[in-house]
């Protein structure tokens, strides 16, 4: 007997049944879903992503794959998703709007792709109330610009097309995901592990996904030895940049920043029903242990990262909803199925759109609510790289602590003191804080410009004889704070 044979025999009670009409309606209702979101969500944004916007940029001027002009570092931890933007930076479209729109488009299908899963799976009703949770969860809506969406999308689809047996489409998609975030080497073997037991291929050796894991294994290795010839190493310098960051006394490491976020969110009661729901089907995924692939690839996921060492983001953190959305829909599963064993079909019914229609009211509140909260950085540090861009030579080097949007718009060479860019800028943070890295930084490398938040990262106080060789020379008021940013012109 077949996977599919099995499923149907022991297929659950649902509301409802899978139908073409539903299938050829789903794609343009993504899309929808996924254009309602850039309405709500298209000013967000964060300082990371516009590192691999520059790279996009610099592609796109002929300076090659690089942050820096002239210096070959891969300081990107999405080459993939730098190379699909390179053409709209030569086109001079914005890519800054564009990596927001492609981020809702591709959140929308890793939704669709949950839903899927659920018709294949034989249980539309966890797939549809996993994609409920999976759209509206606010904390990868924040992750908005970067590559995050992208690649948990294409997980997502990894295993879709695993699961219908299409070993070239998984292959590819699981190769393609290394490119777009070198964490993807994770979800490989899950997408492989499900080829292989759906429909009871694993019985005969013919059968097994030897494209999938050949086509995989063929880009994973090109894009390693691609990076080791351009770029003299096989991953991107950040990961040794955010390792040292995490022993910064103070610094969130992956544990700290995954804690601080669950007590966050379980300030809130609806959270509470949220995880209450969801440790239900954490049990209840054992009589449907399908859905241990996504559940599995999280808890991996988060064992990898800490295992890793880095510093604590919440971009780190997002990626496990793909573990928790279909533990939401196992949840509500459960509670549908005792409330029709208690009281009947009606009162399951009622029950089901009560929990369905409340959570989607609430988790749309939040979705409304981040698009209002924009990061102030966002209009201050791109001033200061316009001015930067405007009023200083295309040599002139620019030293400062968060290189990403500054440097996007200034357009001119930058030294980083968190490391990103500059490996051996990296190797002094620690016991030392930032305010060594800087100090380094500056007397290696000898800046033209520094850019400063004083009040917040005293570097000046630090090292008064800055203040007679880097006199400010323009300011750049930001509301948050009393004191503004400042621009420094240094002479040595």
């Amino acid at each position: 007997m077949t996977y599919s044979e099995e499923a149907a025999q022991t297929k659950p009670v649902t509301i409802w049944s899978s139908s073409r009409v539903v299938d050829r309606l789903a794609w343009p209702l993504a899309l929808v879903v996924g254009l309602s979101l850039f309405a709500v969500l298209y000013r967000r944004g964060y300082d990371d992503p516009y590192i691999t916007y520059r790279y996009a940029a610099n592609l796109a001027a002929g300076y090659g794959f690089v942050y820096n002009p002239g210096v070959a570092t891969l300081s990107t931890t999405a080459p993939l998703f730098g190379l699909i933007l390179a053409p709209v930076a030569l086109i001079g479209w914005s890519v800054p709007l564009v990596a927001n729109l492609i981020g809702c488009l591709c959140h929308a299908a890793g939704g669709l792709a949950l839903y899927r899963l659920g018709h294949l799976w034989r249980d539309p009703l966890i797939g549809a109330t996993a994609a409920l949770l999976y759209l509206l969860f606010p904390l990868p809506l924040t992750t908005l610009g970067s590559e995050t969406l992208p690649a948990m999308a294409l997980a997502l689809w990894s295993f879709v097309a695993a699961v219908q047996g299409r070993q070239w489409l998984t292959g590819l998609l699981t190769g393609m995901l290394v490119w777009l975030r070198p964490d993807g080497i994770l979800v490989g073997p899950f997408a492989l592990l499900i080829a292989l037991l759906t429909d009871r291929r694993w019985r005969d050796w013919r059968r097994w996904p030897w494209r999938a894991a050949l086509l995989w294994g063929a880009i994973v290795v090109a894009g390693i030895g691609l990076a080791w010839l351009v770029y003299g190493a096989p991953l991107p310098s950040t990961l040794y940049a955010k390792q040292r960051q995490a022993l910064i006394p103070g610094s969130y490491d992956f544990v700290d920043r995954l804690l601080v976020t669950l007590t966050g969110y379980l300030r809130q009661p609806f959270y509470w029903f949220v995880f209450a729901v969801s440790a239900v089907g954490m049990v209840a995924v054992w009589w449907r242990r399908w859905w241990l692939v996504p559940i599995g690839w999280a808890f991996t996921y988060g064992l990898a990262y800490t295992v890793l060492g880095v510093a604590g983001y919440f971009w780190y953190v997002a990626p496990l909803l793909i573990g928790l959305a279909p533990a939401f829909g196992l949840g509500i599963r459960v509670l549908f199925d005792g409330l029709s064993r208690i009281g009947g079909r009606r009162l399951a019914l009622i029950g089901l759109a009560v929990a369905l229609i409340g959570s989607a009211v609430w988790l749309s509140g939040s979705v409304m609510r981040i698009g209002q909260q924009i990061d102030q950085r966002l209009v201050v540090y791109r001033a200061a790289g316009e001015w930067l861009a405007a009023y200083t030579a295309p040599t002139a080097t620019v030293a400062t602590l968060e290189i990403g949007i500054v440097g996007y718009y200034a357009q001119r060479p930058m030294i980083d003191f968190a490391g990103l860019v500059q490996p051996d800028i990296a190797g002094q943070l620690g016991p030392g804080h930032y305010i060594a890295a800087a100090s380094y930084a500056i007397d290696r490398y000898r800046p033209d410009y520094l850019v400063l938040y004083e009040h917040i990262f005293p570097l000046l106080a630090a090292r008064p004889d800055l203040a007679e060789h880097c006199p400010v020379v323009a300011e750049i008021p930001d509301p948050r704070y009393p004191a503004p940013l400042t621009i420094h012109a240094c002479r040595w």
